[in-house]
């Protein structure tokens, strides 16, 4: 075994990166080394910070156990609050002097010989490591190309909400948004009343439920600051989620056949839709742009957008909801398909990110294991796959924080942090052997799939056979349904403190 650089590289300065860092150095763990093309912690926080962003979660639940904070403006925060969060929990912490910003990996491979990670940066420098945690986060990139023709030809300004232009001033001009996700509707909402004219571009109609927000109080927050109240406010979270809505999907529905499942989850929806429609009814005044606003699909097909704001927009007089088909951007704006012109100064393209459920999304050649393996070959091949959402064999002492089967739960900060905790824990547990290598076994690796595929047997049918040609990130181009780990939030953070160590080979040398 060679010597490596560091013990432990992470790839990722977001909350899963800030979450494994710490736990490390709870365990005594120091030679750390955290790796960011970023220019500092923050992750999507960091990247995005377009008008109206804020998170779609009540706060109280999206922050991380060893950090709460009982001092937030409003139930949902703004996203510059977000960031100030992690960069603060992260100094707090001590992880500063761990990070190495501006410094993106491109390449990952195991050396069999020497027993650790070879990482190759996009500067043509590098590192090695003794274990590798990958947290890069769900939302890779975002997308680089849009499937309209023309945009080479715009002579306007053209932003992605993930490298927004600050000093860009929209007001009193003629604005494009493209895309109706959380981006598209949190900016359309913020910039509606401001510009001239707003047109919001529909493919797919999403559900867009009302965030009940608002300032928190100071009595509230004095009372958030008493010893265990924050960390009680998560567990009660966690529990009404676990008993409400995932032990019934995962232990009761999956025991029923099939044929039952797919005639009677449609009436779920069905009673949604007719409540949605009554809260159009309510809230949206043009009849025509009501019934367009209809999605087709389940409320739990796609991740419901959270906002209070964007329906009462369409009212104004300057903003227009348009679903007609895009023809192809022009050099004055937006030609639909029925030959209109739409004229624009600003093309706003929420049109989503490469996420870690896609197999296109892992590049060949980028993460290598042992003898040669590929880990995006083998996607391709066989699938997405992964034991708890983490490891694979083939991939000695490699996690990932965001991985296949992977969210548990319903706040991102509580899941990387489960996640991390499982891959600390065996990090700790090679070292207190005396080991250097610590792999995933293949019969446990297989027999953690099957059980996922079992549990998740009712998310599976209703993602794709009561929604069948939907795109979503929930179902990827395999149609795979590798969103969701199958499992209640409680079992999840069982499992990461205790899970069975025989599950993976510990070795001083690199098993065969």
């Amino acid at each position: 075994m060679a010597d490596a650089d560091h013990e432990v590289a992470i790839i990722g300065a977001g909350p899963g990166g800030i979450a494994a860092a710490h736990l490390l150095r709870r365990r005594g763990i120091d030679d750390v080394v955290i790796l960011e093309r970023g220019d500092d912690f923050g992750g999507t926080w960091r990247d995005n910070h377009y008008p109206g962003l804020a998170v779609d979660i009540p706060t109280l639940w999206y922050q991380l156990s060893f950090a709460p904070n009982p001092d937030w403006s409003r139930l949902f925060a703004p996203g510059p609050e977000i960031h100030r969060y992690l960069r603060d929990t992260a100094a707090t912490l001590g992880l500063y002097p761990l990070l190495v910003p501006n410094t993106e990996v491109v390449r990952q491979h195991w050396d069999d010989a020497a027993g650790l990670w070879r990482l190759e940066f996009a500067d043509g420098g590098g590192t090695t490591a003794r274990f590798l945690i990958s947290s890069v986060g769900g939302y890779v990139n975002a997308k680089d190309t849009v499937d309209v023709d023309g945009l080479s030809d715009f002579a306007g300004t053209v932003l992605r909400p993930n490298a927004w232009d600050d000093a860009y001033d929209p007001r009193g001009k003629r604005v494009a948004v493209i895309g109706t996700g959380s981006s598209g509707v949190q900016i359309a909402a913020a910039l509606s009343g401001e510009a001239a004219s707003l047109e919001v571009y529909q493919r797919t109609p999403a559900w867009i439920l009302p965030k009940v927000d608002f300032d928190i109080p100071p009595l509230m927050r004095r009372v958030l600051r008493l010893p265990g109240v924050v960390a009680g406010v998560n567990a009660a979270g966690r529990l009404l989620m676990d008993v409400a809505m995932i032990a019934p999907i995962v232990h009761v529905f999956s025991r029923l056949p099939s044929r039952v499942l797919v005639r009677v989850m449609p009436w779920y929806d069905a009673y949604c839709r007719a409540l949605y429609r009554l809260l159009l009814r309510a809230v949206v005044a043009d009849p025509a742009t009501r019934a367009a606003l209809v999605p087709r699909y389940g409320i739990m097909a796609k991740r419901p957008v959270i906002s209070s704001a964007f329906l009462p927009a369409l009212n104004d007089p300057t903003t227009h909801l348009v679903t007609t088909p895009i023809e192809r951007i022009t050099r004055d704006g937006v030609r639909t398909v029925d030959g209109r012109e739409h004229p624009a100064d600003l093309i706003v393209l929420a049109t989503g990110y490469e996420l870690w459920t896609d197999p296109e999304t892992y590049r060949t050649g980028t993460v290598l294991g042992s003898d040669g393996f590929d880990l995006a070959a083998y996607y391709r091949a066989h699938g997405l796959q992964s034991y708890a959402g983490s490891a694979h064999p083939r991939l000695p002492n490699r996690w990932e924080i965001v991985g296949p089967n992977g969210f548990v739960g319903f706040a991102w900060p509580d899941f990387v942090e489960t996640i991390a905790a499982h891959a600390v824990r065996v990090i700790d547990e090679t070292r207190r052997r005396g080991d250097h290598v610590a792999e995933v076994a293949p019969d446990a690796f297989n027999r953690w799939n099957a059980l996922m595929a079992r549990r998740g047997r009712t998310a599976h049918l209703y993602f794709t056979e009561c929604n069948p040609g939907l795109n979503t990130y929930f179902v990827n181009s395999r149609r795979e349904t590798v969103y969701h780990r199958p499992q209640t939030i409680t079992a999840a953070r069982r499992f990461a403190r205790r899970s069975p160590l025989t599950d993976y080979h510990f070795s001083r040398e690199q098993t065969a």
